[in-house]
């Protein structure tokens, strides 16, 4: 009997293990499509020459116990590579992937493609993945994950920015702050206080406990802008006098409020960080990448 209940449960779990994965990549790319603005309720479709490239990040250890950086990249001729770069910017070696990017979507293979492109001495570590956007061969932007302590757990983020790394759209992905006071993080008049600020704008940026501006509020909310009757011109000047304000915190979650600051400010800050040496490196190893 318990044999046959092992293998029922092993069965069940295999089958359902799928679909959640499944389920995460499917809610995951909603997410990214949404951030890169196009979200169906508000009839803006992706169109058919959007392109959105994942590029995975490993950190490689060799027998010696040194540290370098692997980005598993897209090539524009098909397949990808891991492209070595140590931890002052210096390209190192690239191993060629033979794997397309479905396969590489699930962490198992990818992991597996990895450890197979290097030699038996050489440990990779999954670090995090970023995502690449492009209309047709011009670039649209960048939408990048982040994790940031929260009041009672991690909150886990996703963060998009523009060519020049101005932010686009915060969504909060995970979270488990308290229901009417830090759960607010995922309201829009809060999280859409980021949209538009660039990373010197981030690099200053405070939170202050302070109400709102009415204004302000109802310009960050859609469905308040809405029902108040704001015109988008309306609604593009209020967000722009308000630009470089602070973070307004949420009332009672202050804490809430700045480790989502945190979070957003540190996202953006490595990202273009870690973007400026690997674009960097591609261009000295003359890689042919998709993006």
């Amino acid at each position: 009997m318990c044999l046959v209940a092992a293998i029922i449960l092993g069965v069940v779990y295999a089958k359902t293990e799928h679909a959640r994965k499944e389920n995460e990549e499917r809610i995951e790319q909603q997410t990214i499509r949404e951030l890169l603005g196009f979200r169906q309720e508000s009839g803006k479709k992706a169109p058919v020459d959007l392109k959105i490239y994942a590029v995975y990040r490993y950190v490689l250890t060799d027998p010696k116990g040194v540290n370098t950086l692997g980005y598993l990249i897209p090539l524009k001729e098909g397949g990808y590579v891991l492209a070595e770069i140590d931890l002052d910017g210096k390209p190192g070696k690239t191993y060629k992937i033979d794997a397309d990017a479905a396969k590489l979507s699930d962490r198992t293979a990818r992991d597996a493609a990895v450890k197979a492109a290097l030699s038996s001495s050489m440990k990779a570590v999954y670090a995090q993945a970023l995502f690449v956007a492009n209309l047709g061969e011009k670039r649209l932007g960048y939408v990048i994950p982040g994790v940031t302590q929260g009041f009672k757990t991690f909150v886990k983020l996703m963060v998009s920015l523009d060519p020049s790394f101005t932010v686009t759209g915060v969504a909060i992905t995970e979270s488990e702050e308290d229901p009417g006071l830090g759960a607010e993080i995922e309201h829009n008049y809060f999280k859409n206080q980021f949209a538009g600020k660039t990373l010197e704008i981030l690099k200053e940026l405070k939170v202050v406990k302070e109400p709102l501006p009415s204004d302000y509020l109802a310009a960050l909310d859609p469905a308040v802008a809405a029902r108040r009757g704001l015109s988008k011109e309306q609604v593009k000047e209020i967000k722009e006098k308000h630009l470089k304000d602070d973070i307004y915190a949420l009332t009672g979650a202050t804490i809430s409020s700045r480790a989502v600051t945190t979070g957003v400010r540190d996202t953006v800050r490595k990202f273009v960080y870690r973007i400026g040496i690997l674009d960097g490196a591609i261009k000295k190893e003359n890689l042919h990448v998709a993006f």
